[in-house]
């Protein structure tokens, strides 16, 4: 059985689609299972028979985790190393999502995963800190880096443009920034 905690998000709704589709056995969490709680997801997996936890929970407010960093660090440092002991505890394989932000942005090239990492704000730094709950916690794990996610659901850049565009006779955008789109249904497909 999968657990999909953050099954409610943009890419969390996409893997649970595709799980259904596919007849794979899972149980979803979102906010009804408080994951800053090492004993709620402690009592959670009793006596399920969970093999795979899929984390995409996380706080995503890049621009606001500058100014909330305790629920920021809640979510995306302390959550992953409850998530990681739990699976542990239980003998499951942990798939985390994380972020391109645990760097700095300066590359000129395509990043692979054993560069250094070196983030620049809370966000990155509190994911940063969660990749290493992780790794310090089980050794069981993928960590999956993503950037510019998309999707059907949630909050998005392309949904901000399309409305924006609807809106405005002139949409203007940063032009300082360079990124990789990636959609919420292929990521879905890749985990």
């Amino acid at each position: 059985m999968i657990w999909l905690i953050g099954c409610k998000g943009m890419l969390g709704s996409e893997i649970a689609r595709q799980l259904k589709d596919n007849n794979i056995d899972f149980v979803g969490t979102d906010i009804d299972v408080d994951i800053t709680s090492y004993e709620i997801l402690s009592d959670f997996v009793s006596n399920k028979p969970i093999k795979w936890i899929i984390n995409c929970a996380a706080y995503t407010a890049v621009d606001l985790a500058e100014t909330n960093v305790e629920l920021a660090t809640k979510l995306n440092t302390t959550a992953p190393g409850n998530i990681a002991k739990v699976a542990k505890k239980i003998g499951a394989t942990v798939i985390h999502i994380s972020t391109d932000y645990v760097f700095d942005g300066t590359a000129k090239s395509p990043l692979t995963e054993n560069m250094k990492i070196a983030p620049i704000g809370v966000y990155g730094k509190t994911k940063a800190d969660g990749e290493k709950s992780i790794v310090e916690n089980t050794d069981k794990y993928y960590i999956l880096r993503t950037a510019w996610l998309y999707g059907w659901a949630g909050k998005n850049f392309v949904y901000t443009m399309i409305r924006a565009m609807n809106k405005n006779p002139a949409v203007k955008v940063v032009a300082d920034q360079k990124g990789t789109p990636t959609f919420a249904g292929d990521l879905s497909d890749v985990i």
